[in-house]
């Protein structure tokens, strides 16, 4: 009897941990869910207008493992993250897959120069990427920065995948980028 008892005690105790991060796990997708709403949002009277490739490609000396280079996509989505931030900055990030330091206006090059992802769901991941660029402004160099974040995947990141890892990186990149060129200082080191 007493041991009935003790089994549907630890069951319920079971249930209540798996509802909580269920919870969780939905308030942190709906919080998500909104800030991608605002981020999306048109940019109607933006302070700077930029224009950016649609892939930042990797440089010529990048250090990124083959695996990360053909599974994780990070050369396409990390444009869309800087046009995702720059809408909280009031910048209007615009691509184009043709676009060139020597075109008009304000354009932002950017390449990827390290991307690893050390560790596993067991051992915990340990995922970095960096990345450096160049705002040009009618064919002339404005400002250089630097990028370097690093990620062990947050909340449940042993449940992630590793693109998934390396994804939060080059957001966080992205909105440190979006940042900077609203008020761009030349030799800038963002992130961590």
């Amino acid at each position: 009897m007493q041991g009935e008892k003790w089994v549907a005690a630890l069951a319920a105790g079971g249930l209540m941990l798996l509802g909580g991060c269920a919870a969780n796990e939905t308030r942190e997708a709906d919080s998500r869910a909104d800030a991608g709403a605002e981020a999306t949002a048109e940019v109607t009277d933006p302070e700077v207008i930029v224009t950016v490739p649609e892939r930042f490609a990797y440089s010529e000396d990048a250090t990124v493992a083959e695996a990360i280079r053909r599974e994780c996509e990070l050369e396409e989505r990390f444009p869309g993250f800087v046009q995702e931030f720059g809408a909280r900055h009031d910048v209007r990030v615009e691509t184009d897959a043709d676009v060139g330091p020597d075109d008009a206006g304000k354009v932002l090059m950017v390449e990827i120069t390290q991307a690893r992802n050390d560790g596993n769901a067991w051992s915990g991941h340990r995922s970095l990427a960096e990345a450096e660029g160049t705002l040009y402004e009618n064919g002339e160099a404005v400002a250089e920065f630097t990028s370097r974040r690093v990620s062990g995947g947050g909340a449940f990141g042993g449940f992630k995948g590793s693109c998934s890892v390396m994804g939060r990186t080059v957001r966080a990149m992205g909105s440190d980028i979006a940042a900077w060129v609203r008020l761009p200082e030349d030799g800038a080191h963002l992130g961590n």
